[in-house]
């Protein structure tokens, strides 16, 4: 399988306080990989470098056909974004624009799409997660599953060619949890090219290709979800997975 991601060297400072130190990461197209991590390792920080939410302090991300952003290149870790979608862990819809309007909002922006285009893609984007009758709803009206479902098919409107999920259903209401989780199992059964930070072992040992543990900045080992929760070869992971697992 070709390299959808390469992520060599990528480092993260806050002031004097290195939160990402030096990682690599390859990630074949079509690939999940799913990281995890205590709260706090710098997993969100990482997976929020790969968009350039937040601005790598050295390091280089590239996507293929998308070009190679390095730490300091504003304008190409611009262009990145545009071909990386993002789903967060607090919906981040805007609440006073009704589902549509937020769903519409980038492609047309961006001048991905017309206006006709951009509609017709995001009912039916709408209707593939069963909430095209909440099309004119705003924000407020939906439950927190239904709102990070339409997060989903918002980031999928642009047609990104890697998808990013962090942390998606740590707000939910465990009733709802399931909702996201079945998109995002159906995505990855389709081969969407996806890195989720999650605490859901079970969606990781479900639908991971790869696990990646990653603890103070670091990737301290990665594998095959049977081979890294039945038999890590580190300490530390071992540390982490008796205490997450029970």
């Amino acid at each position: 399988m070709s390299s959808m991601l390469r992520v060599r060297g990528l480092r993260k400072h806050f002031g004097a306080v290195e939160v990402v130190k030096g990682v690599d990461l390859d990630v074949a197209a079509g690939e999940v990989v799913v990281i995890i991590g205590p709260s706090g390792s710098g997993k969100s920080t990482f997976i929020r470098c790969l968009n350039s939410l937040e601005e790598p302090s050295a390091g280089e991300v590239l996507i293929a056909g998308g070009g190679n952003a390095q730490a300091g290149d504003r304008k190409a870790l611009a262009r990145l974004r545009e071909e990386v979608g993002m789903v967060f862990q607090d919906y981040t819809l805007f609440p006073h624009m009704s589902v549509l309007a937020n769903m519409m909002l980038a492609p047309v922006k961006l001048g991905r799409m017309g206006k006709r285009e951009a509609r017709d893609t995001a009912l039916a984007l709408l209707q593939r997660v069963g909430l095209a009758h909440k099309a004119e709803d705003y924000p407020a009206q939906l439950s927190g599953g239904q709102q990070q479902r339409v997060a989903i098919v918002r980031a999928l409107a642009m047609k990104p060619k890697l998808l990013l999920f962090d942390e998606p259903t740590s707000a939910l209401d465990p009733e709802t949890v399931n909702e996201v989780l079945n998109v995002m199992k159906e995505l990855a059964a389709e081969g969407m090219t996806m890195v989720v930070v999650t605490h859901e072992m079970g969606f990781a040992r479900e639908v991971a290709d790869r696990v990646v543990f990653f603890d103070a900045g670091r990737i301290v080992e990665s594998g095959p979800p049977a081979q890294l929760f039945g038999a890590p070869r580190e300490a530390r992971t071992q540390q982490f997975l008796g205490k997450v697992m029970g």
